[in-house]
Order: C-alpha cells, then sequence, then structure tokens
C-alpha cells in the first residue's frame, strides 16, 4: 500500500518544486478583507397561506480572500408583517440567517464587477400568529440550505460600490 502512493507522493512533490508552480505561487499581499453592510428586500416564497412576500433584511458580510476565489460569511435579519381579511389574519415574523460559502468576483472594466457565489445557510424563523385576537408563537427549527447566487457591483469611487443581486437558496 506504501509503495503506491510513493509516486504519486513523489510526482505532487516534483510539480510543487518545479519553478513554474514557483512563479505563479500565491502572494499574501494580495488577499483582502471587506467588510459590507447588507441594507434591501429580500422575496420569499410562503406557505400557509401560499403567497409570495418582500421582507426588509439588514445585515453585515464579510469577505476574505483573492479576488478569483474568497471565503464570505453573512448574518442578516429581516422583519415582516402581513394582513390577511379572510379570514381575519395577522403574521409577524423575525427571520435570522447565517450564510458561509466560497464567492468567485471578475471584473468587466474598470467599474464593473461580476461574482458568483455559493455556500451554506443556516436558517431561523420565529412567527406570531394572531387569528381572530388569539396569538400563536412558533420557532422553527433551525436549518441547513444549500445556496447560489450572483451579483453586480458598480463602483461608485474607491470605497464605495453599489450592489445588485439574485440570491436562491434550495429548499
Amino acid at each position: 500500500m506504501k509503495l503506491r502512493s510513493a509516486p504519486a507522493s513523489f510526482l505532487a512533490l516534483c510539480i510543487l518544486a518545479s519553478p513554474a508552480a514557483r512563479a505563479a505561487s500565491i502572494n499574501p499581499k494580495d488577499i483582502t478583507y471587506t467588510v459590507s453592510p447588507i441594507i434591501g428586500y429580500e422575496m420569499q416564497k410562503k406557505e400557509n397561506p401560499t403567497r409570495t412576500k418582500l421582507e426588509f433584511t439588514y445585515g453585515v458580510r464579510v469577505v476574505a480572500g483573492y479576488k478569483i476565489l474568497s471565503v464570505e460569511g453573512e448574518y442578516t435579519q429581516g422583519k415582516s408583517s402581513e394582513d390577511f381579511f379572510a379570514p381575519v389574519e395577522h403574521i409577524e415574523e423575525k427571520t435570522e440567517k447565517i450564510r458561509v460559502g466560497l464567492r468567485s468576483t471578475y471584473s468587466l472594466g474598470s467599474m464593473l464587477d461580476w461574482t458568483l457565489r455559493g455556500g451554506a445557510e443556516a436558517q431561523k424563523i420565529h412567527s406570531s400568529t394572531t387569528i381572530s385576537g388569539t396569538t400563536t408563537e412558533s420557532d422553527s427549527p433551525s436549518r441547513v440550505y444549500p445556496y447560489v447566487g450572483t451579483e453586480l457591483a458598480i463602483a461608485l469611487g474607491s470605497t464605495v460600490s453599489l450592489n445588485g443581486g439574485i440570491l436562491a437558496t434550495l429548499k
């Protein structure tokens, strides 16, 4: 068994020690770190009753790594309130999400960047439902789902950009 892995180990060592590998080495000075606020609306598909709604969302995103491949972490909170008239029902929800994943950003010019991203999202939802004066509160179990997304960023200067994106959580 050790004899079979020896050629593979030798090949890996030769590749790492080659002049081409050293010339293409990763420079730690190229690593960037960003902390960005998140403020916006999130469209959500809801059940019971079935509907689509917008939820005001805010939070923070931290990105670290190289432009071509970075690690991202994100925490967001969202609050929403809805009223239904048949039957009379009021639903309030508070959503908390944590996302951890990878992203890759490509420059499409001096002012425009395109990003692809994906990872895992953990979410928890606290609901308060009032029907005919009776209020019921519930917490969803914490669940983890994969997510994928894309976004465009327009630079408005050296430190400010306007971002818009689409993200799908696969449930």
